[in-house]
């Protein structure tokens, strides 16, 4: 929930949709799995199904410090990674409307990004982004954390100003 006390700076109308960001998610997550596979080819690591469970210490290290560097790196600089910029959505504090520093897109990182060192997926992990649907904001628990929300990039046409541009809505005078 948001501060009652603090004005938002980003209108309600501006919130990306649980499905907007559900698509930057899914090809942000198609991007880290084909770093990891590359990642494993580089250090021997066997990514059969059958263990992935049990997978080296150093694969794990290595994936997730890739997969802060590029969650970090893109939020703080653009506050939109590419999955962000393909589904048309970017990352910016709640108050201000400016991209996150450092410090706020570390920690919304963090709050998941931590259990990618752990084995299995972490019910922790899940629950983290299962909020946004329940939020009003549509914020996840670690946009909470951060005081950030993702908004929409991509503004919907009015149907009079696209008509009017390709000459369907043309007046007569």
């Amino acid at each position: 929930m948001t501060d009652p006390h603090v004005p938002d700076a980003v209108a309600d109308g501006d919130i990306a949709s649980a499905w907007l960001r559900l698509t930057g998610f899914v090809v942000d997550i198609v991007i880290l799995l084909s770093v990891g596979q590359l990642i494993a080819a580089v250090l021997g690591v066997d990514l059969d199904p059958a263990v992935t469970l049990d997978l080296p210490s150093r694969f794990r290290i290595a994936q997730g410090l890739f997969g802060a560097a590029y969650y970090i790196g893109f939020t703080s600089s653009r506050g939109q990674t590419p999955g962000k910029m393909f589904a048309g959505t970017r990352v910016v504090m709640e108050e201000t409307a400016e991209i996150p520093g450092r410090r706020p897109a570390t920690l919304r990182w963090f709050l998941p990004g931590v259990f990618t060192f752990l084995p299995g997926i972490s019910i922790i992990q899940l629950a983290v982004y299962l909020w946004v649907p329940f939020d009003n904001r549509r914020r996840g628990l670690h946009d909470m954390a951060a005081k950030t929300v993702v908004i929409k990039t991509r503004r919907k046409r009015k149907t009079r100003e696209l008509s009017d541009r390709t000459g369907d809505g043309a007046q007569a005078s």
